[in-house]
């Protein structure tokens, strides 16, 4: 059996959902994305879900992160996912730097919520999925678009707002 590796969900894009309202647009951070694709794919993985927050990242405050690193200290896992929204997902890598956990920790989102047709959520899971029980160093990392990147090597384009390693 693998390792286990806890997922730790913030909320996000990755975790939206759109509940019907009358006369206006809402939307709602819902229970884990990783756990409907967990089931699509019929993983023999150990995973443990915990929801730490569910907010937009544009939301998360300052003791939302002391909550999550206190989580990520906490548990005796060494691998550990964290779901985020893509805004603010390296503010948060930062502060969990700071803990210097001998643990591999890897933060994904998706641009689009897992329940749209289009999501990359699927994809950035899976791949950090792979990260993470490939990896041997322990640190923090970014796993979007394709790539798995230390956070502090990694930046978002303005432009085009891929994230991507500092050239």
């Amino acid at each position: 059996m693998s390792e286990r590796i806890l997922v730790l969900q913030t909320g996000g894009t990755i975790d939206k959902c759109y509940p019907k309202t009358i006369l206006g647009y809402s939307f709602e951070i819902g229970e884990p994305a990783v756990s409907r694709i967990l089931d699509r794919v019929k993983s023999s993985m150990a995973v443990e879900v915990q929801s730490v927050c569910r907010l937009d990242s544009q939301d998360v405050r300052q003791e939302d992160r002391m909550k999550l690193a206190q989580a990520c200290r906490e548990t005796n896992a060494k691998r550990i996912l964290i779901t985020h929204g893509t805004d603010k997902m390296l503010e948060t890598a930062e502060i969990l730097s700071k803990e210097k956990l001998e643990k591999v920790i890897v933060l994904t989102g998706s641009f689009l919520p897992e329940r749209f047709k289009d999501t990359d959520a699927d994809f950035n899971i899976g791949f950090a999925f792979g990260c993470l029980q490939t990896m041997t160093s322990s640190g923090v990392f970014v796993a979007m678009n394709g790539c798995i990147i230390p956070w502090s090597k990694c930046h978002r384009d303005s432009v085009t707002n891929m994230f991507g390693p500092v050239l």
